[in-house]
């Protein structure tokens, strides 16, 4: 049996069960499998528990880190010595808004799982409400960071985007 296996493995170019399996898994070659696998595992993660998928959550780590970069520039900028306590604000403020996002939708998903649609529907109103409020003063904190960044007030972007909303409105 094994004399098969082997020819086998000879008539697809294989000199070995160690490189078929290496093919397989080729991130083992790098020794990448445990990190590999820990990203497959955390993928289905966030869908059950933040109710996003892979993209969406990833555009959400964007925001973040565009946040995190544009605030450190701007700092620079501002002569504002790094400090590890504005890191660790950076950081709480991140958990927390996490945590405000996956709350309500895995309520949402236990009030539905259990047939309680009105309770579903308002947690998923405020998942969905949360998520885009989070999200716009992420991108509020960015323009912000932008303005100072590029030499304007700290408030430019912000009152040009309230001007235009504002003449739409008339």
């Amino acid at each position: 049996m094994k004399t098969f296996f082997e020819r086998l493995l000879q008539t697809f170019d294989y000199e070995s069960a160690g490189q078929f399996l290496s093919s397989l898994a080729p991130s083992s070659k790098y020794k990448l499998t445990i990190a590999s696998t820990a990203i497959s595992l955390f993928f289905p993660f966030i869908d059950r528990v933040f109710g996003l998928d892979v993209y969406a959550f990833g555009g959400l780590v964007l925001v973040f880190i565009a946040e995190l970069t544009s605030g450190l520039i701007a700092a620079n900028i501002r002569k504002e010595t790094f400090s590890s306590m504005k890191l660790s604000r950076f950081t709480f403020k991140v958990a927390y808004y996490l945590i405000l996002i996956a709350v309500p939708y895995v309520m949402s998903v236990s009030f539905r799982d259990h047939g309680r649609t009105a309770a579903a529907t308002v947690f998923d109103w405020l998942h969905l409400f949360l998520l885009a409020q989070i999200i716009l003063e992420n991108i509020v904190s960015i323009l912000e960071n932008v303005a100072v960044i590029s030499g304007k007030d700290k408030t430019h972007w912000i009152a040009k985007i309230q001007t235009k909303i504002n003449e739409l409105l008339k």
